[in-house]
């Protein structure tokens, strides 16, 4: 397996890791998230040629790591805000056919406040 740069480490580099207060950084935390998830490639890197550490990854967490690369290109691959749905609500606003089902958001309401009480314990 090979060994990353240490100097990437957050011991060396305390910034590594914190929240970017950019618009890119989703797109940072997935990249980052993303080159955590590579160690299976990093056995087969450069530099991990000459050595032999006698580590093999099994079938299952070769499966799993790219399972995780799916993942995580997915979640890069995903806008924010999907445009096409905001577009039609818009336009059933507009033309006034957006019917809201008020027997829904009372069991939503009843429901979080259900969830609430329980995951509290308290008797309010």
């Amino acid at each position: 397996m090979a060994i990353k740069n240490v100097a990437s480490s957050p011991v060396n580099n305390p910034g590594l890791g914190k929240a970017k207060d950019s618009d890119s950084s989703k797109g940072a935390l997935v990249a980052e998230l993303g080159n955590a998830s590579s160690i299976s490639q990093a056995a087969t890197g450069a530099g991990a040629a000459n050595k032999n550490y006698g580590v093999e990854l099994s079938d299952r967490a070769k499966t799993r790591a790219a399972e995780q690369r799916k993942s995580f290109d997915i979640a890069k691959n995903t806008p924010d805000v999907r445009e096409d749905r905001v577009a039609q609500l818009k336009a059933k606003i507009e033309s006034g056919s957006y019917q809201v089902d008020s027997g829904k958001i009372a069991d939503g309401m009843l429901r979080e406040a259900i969830m609430e009480h329980l995951a509290t314990g308290k008797d309010n």
